[in-house]
């Protein structure tokens, strides 16, 4: 399938060498305002070869293109979030339905096979009680978006995902804003079904992490995407002596090949004409809230 690349910053060239090695999707051209040798957006609106597009412009530039691409008919991917503004999500994907189009947002923690394993053994050792989020690292910086729209939403859409349930925002705390007033340290408290839990968000700290971590009734189910192992399944079962801990997984699931993955899931929607739409819009009520409350 002929498609265009529009944008190409730091995750722009990224997936462009994704987009290259498919051997379904054939890129015909970029669009950057920034670059010389570039498309022309009238060129790919108007030539019908060009059935889709990946959208990596920033995250307020997102809405004007993705509606401009939906109503030209090309299926679009486009980088995470869809939009700050629900109204603005639930109208492109309303868009797309009425003109069988493909919206497809790059969450790309869904498609981990580590949250995948979990989402299937969720309720191995019964209720969650609990749920804490950790997603930190120095950088990216943008000028107008904050730790919540960068990383945030990736916790955001793997907790939902895990559940298949909206994720509600009951507070933030501990907001530490740069001096244009930007947060980029942040805590989420949320709800999820009957589970409350927190996101711990920081665009300043010196080492990387991805973890999640699930306290249930019988023990703690771990993600940890930068971890040896990055599953792990612990029960504690109660002793004469306190509790004792007996591991019930503990493996390493690939992370490497997740961008790949996430382009075969936008193909496998193209080819059945649909839309990740309930992950989109879980997140953007979710970022919705968060807009209202920084």
């Amino acid at each position: 399938m002929k498609c265009v690349l529009i944008g190409y910053g730091y995750w722009g060239k990224i997936l462009e060498r994704y987009i290259k090695e498919s051997s379904f999707f054939k890129l015909s051209g970029i669009y950057d305002p920034l670059l010389e040798d570039k498309l022309e957006m009238t060129e790919i609106l108007t030539d019908k070869s060009i059935e889709c597009a990946f959208v990596c412009n920033p995250i307020d530039e997102h809405y004007s293109t993705v509606k401009l691409l939906l109503e030209h008919g090309k299926h679009v991917f486009c980088e995470k979030p869809l939009s700050k503004k629900l109204e603005e999500s639930m109208e492109l994907l309303n868009l797309a339905k009425k003109n069988n189009l493909t919206l497809f947002t790059d969450y790309i923690y869904t498609v981990s096979p580590s949250i995948n394993e979990i989402k299937k053994k969720i309720s191995v050792l019964g209720k969650v009680l609990y749920c804490e989020g950790n997603i930190k690292q120095f950088g990216k910086f943008y000028q107008n978006d904050n730790v919540f729209e960068v990383l945030g939403v990736h916790m955001l859409s793997a907790i939902s995902y895990i559940f298949d349930s909206e994720i509600k925002i009951t507070n933030i705390i501990s907001k530490k804003k740069n001096f244009q007033g930007i947060v980029e340290i942040g805590s989420l408290e949320f709800k999820i079904e009957e589970i409350k839990g927190i996101i711990n968000c920081s665009l300043l700290e010196e080492k990387k992490e991805r973890k999640i971590i699930f306290i249930c009734e019988y023990g703690n189910i771990i993600f940890d995407m930068l971890g040896i192992p990055t599953v792990s399944i612990v029960k504690h079962k109660e002793s004469e002596n306190g509790y004792n801990n007996k591991i019930i997984e503990s493996k390493v699931y690939d992370e490497k090949n997740n961008i790949c993955i996430s382009l075969k899931s936008f193909e496998e929607h193209i080819n059945n004409k649909s839309s990740n739409d309930i992950v989109t819009l879980n997140v953007a009520k979710a970022v919705e809230f968060i807009k209202n409350l920084t």
